[in-house]
């Protein structure tokens, strides 16, 4: 079930929302939402919910025998690590590594479960986390809103929430405002991000077909607004479904273009899987206590592995290559980096990210060199007339992503209190029913991480 889906609004969202507030079935949340979590996947595939099940079982063994056997605590962690990143490479890299002959189909949010678990057990070392159940355990990986495709949370910030009095009582104002950020998501998706998915799509499909100059650009633009607003929806939408049940998940987009450079970018673009790079991968390579060398080969390293965990392909390898290597930059520069001018900065910063999505929309590098070469073909490039909602879709989006408040800071998400006003609900009202009227036109897309 897809969130942008009428199955899962009324026929699996409505009811499960319905259960757990109206007949007060939160008195035993956190099995209700773990069964109905349970349910939410297996529509997907049985068999990789074998695999999921069969990933937290493990883990919980391992997080258990590390907890009561201290001095075996480092041999375990390492098990454990190798055992979690066994099933990801098997079904994510063995192709691209020529070890099958066909792509395997890769289970929803493999990566996603992976990098949440391998984040628990270094906590568990490192005795960050204290005692755990099972049901806790289920609860942190399983709870739907934030299964298939993140944020990544850490257990600290989840479970605190569940076991405290107040999670039992309705919240009116977390209530209203997941509807809010549900809503807004929901046409950020729909209605922005799917509207743009064919100028990106017929633009990649024919690049060596024709392509014009102008469409390539038209194309590239399409779709750096595409997977912004796809996954911008994506984050408000589960935000929103977290608040629905009283929980709040940590924010994972923020505005990420109107960045001023690319180390801002990274703090704004997928926060929480940005922040388990910097805190698993880059500070114990040694991060920034280092010599500025040893730095710039500490972020090359740490964004290749980000760009490898995207996509098992040469095009990810160099996207995440080239974003350390941009990082490394901006680094260099020290405060120079930290006070770049702010009109100049976030355009070049926009030109940066967009010209490297080039590389993580191609599906080779063949298709990426051609791109760049019809992209750069100034000479050949003839403007053309656009229809009418071309030219509003670009516009209109334009206005969003740049001169206005991104829907999180609207209700104030990153303050201890939230704020819904009367305007939030008519808001979202109309954002909700225009996305349904979108949702009947054609069959629901799927987000672009759930790729990864």
């Amino acid at each position: 079930m897809l969130f942008n889906s009428y199955t899962f609004i009324f026929l699996f969202l409505m009811p499960t929302l319905f259960a757990f507030w109206v007949l007060k079935l939160h008195k035993v949340g956190i099995c209700f939402l773990v069964g109905a979590s349970v349910v939410f996947y297996a529509q997907w595939s049985l068999e990789h919910l074998f695999i999921l099940l069969s990933s937290l079982v493990v883990n919980y063994i391992f997080a258990m025998a590390m907890e009561k056997n201290r001095k075996y605590a480092k041999p375990l962690l390492v098990s454990i690590l190798l055992l979690n990143l066994l099933p990801l490479v098997y079904y994510k890299y063995s192709y691209f590594l020529n070890m099958v002959d066909t792509p395997l189909i890769l289970p929803l949010a493999i990566s996603f479960f992976t990098f949440q678990q391998i984040a628990f057990q270094v906590d568990l070392y490192y005795k960050k986390i204290e005692f755990f159940s099972f049901k806790e355990y289920l609860f942190f990986i399983l709870f739907f809103p934030q299964l298939v495709a993140g944020p990544i949370v850490h257990y600290n910030h989840i479970i605190p929430q569940v076991l405290h009095v107040k999670w039992k009582h309705f919240n009116k104002t977390y209530f209203a405002a997941g509807v809010f950020l549900f809503s807004i998501g929901l046409f950020k998706k729909v209605v922005l991000a799917d509207s743009f998915a064919p100028y990106a799509n017929s633009a990649f499909s024919d690049v060596a077909n024709g392509l014009s100059v102008f469409d390539a650009w038209i194309g590239i633009l399409a779709y750096s607004f595409e997977i912004y607003f796809d996954f911008s929806g994506y984050s408000d939408m589960a935000i929103g479904l977290g608040l629905l049940f009283g929980i709040r998940l940590p924010l994972n987009f923020n505005s990420p273009y109107k960045s001023r450079n690319i180390v801002e970018f990274w703090r704004r673009w997928n926060i929480t899987l940005s922040n388990f790079l910097r805190d698993y991968i880059y500070i114990p390579l040694g991060g920034s206590r280092v010599k500025v060398s040893r730095q710039v080969f500490n972020l090359l390293l740490t964004m290749t592995i980000g760009g490898i965990w995207h996509g098992a392909g040469w095009t990810f390898v160099l996207w995440g290559f080239l974003h350390g290597l941009f990082l490394g930059i901006v680094h260099l520069g020290k405060q120079g980096a930290r006070s770049s001018s702010g009109t100049f900065g976030v355009a070049v910063t926009f030109f940066v990210v967009t010209l490297l999505w080039v590389l993580f929309r191609a599906d080779d590098f063949s298709t990426a060199l051609h791109y760049y070469a019809l992209l750069f073909d100034i000479r050949h490039l003839q403007l053309h007339a656009v229809s009418f909602f071309t030219a509003f879709i670009f516009v209109f989006s334009f206005v969003v992503v740049w001169f206005m408040k991104n829907s999180c800071e609207l209700v104030a998400y990153n303050e201890k209190h939230l704020h819904v006003k009367p305007w939030h609900g008519a808001l979202a009202g109309v954002a909700f029913f225009v996305a349904l009227k979108f949702m009947a036109i054609a069959p629901a897309q799927t987000f672009v991480y759930f790729n990864f």
